[in-house]
């Protein structure tokens, strides 16, 4: 009896043990800061509003539209797709100047624009994107290089104002039938106009290239549409 039970013990201890649970985890977060310049090109201003260039136009620049943006991300990727939950503040950097709307089938009147100067404009916003991640290296390395396309929606507010002067009427105290780039010099302002309403809400459409360390930390330049407007920048952060 005794041999019967050593042999079985030996049996048993030569048995190869049961493979252990694979506890990786399929999932990965990342926190990010992010950094964009928005803008919106000439070529679509040129269709509504006047500049310098244009016959007969007054020799004043038309002031460029943009804003930066700076924000903070928590993201959620696995396998190839990322959910970005973010929050972030947008500041306009657009210079106070004149604008004078295109009117189409009458004489062009270019003394009758306005003069804008945004005081302290800028937006707060919260969203939520969803990227696809295409690998463009192997994973398996320890640097790897992806392209992220994807899109989201958004909300927010607008803080500040646009403040202008507007062309001057004939019973005005203050520069009667001068022209706002005159006006501007010497009365005080007309008003204060906000293009936008103060809930706006925000779409995005983006396209990046992503690079990722070992797993530790990722670096992402960003380009697309931000409330369909132009913006590129980039976004950085740690891996865990």
């Amino acid at each position: 009896m005794y041999s019967t039970f050593l042999i079985a013990s030996i049996s048993f201890a030569q048995e190869e043990p049961p493979e252990s649970e694979d506890r990786t985890r399929q999932f990965q977060f990342e926190t990010n800061v992010r950094y964009r310049s928005m803008f919106l090109p000439d070529e679509i201003m040129d269709m509504y509003f006047h500049d310098e260039d244009d016959p007969g136009a007054n020799p004043l620049k038309r002031p460029s539209i943009s804003a930066s943006v700076f924000g903070i991300e928590l993201v959620y990727t696995k396998a190839n797709s990322s959910w970005i939950l973010y929050s972030e503040y947008m500041y306009c950097t657009m210079d106070e100047g004149y604008w004078e709307d295109i009117e189409t089938g009458v004489t062009p009147d270019h003394d009758d624009g306005d003069w804008v100067r945004p005081d302290n404009f800028s937006g707060w916003f919260i969203g939520a994107n969803f990227g696809y991640n295409f690998a463009l290296t192997p994973k398996e390395n320890d640097i790897w290089l992806s392209l992220v396309t994807g899109g989201g929606l958004g909300a927010g507010f607008t803080t500040g104002t646009l403040t202008f002067w507007s062309p001057g009427a004939s019973d005005d105290t203050c520069y009667p039938g001068a022209p706002a780039y005159i006006r501007k010099d010497h009365c005080d302002p007309d008003g204060a106009k906000v293009e936008v309403p103060p809930v706006i809400p925000m779409v995005d459409l983006t396209f990046s290239l992503k690079l990722n360390f070992a797993d530790r930390a990722n670096i992402r330049l960003d380009g697309g549409l931000h409330d369909l407007i132009p913006y590129y920048g980039f976004a950085a952060g740690g891996v865990y």
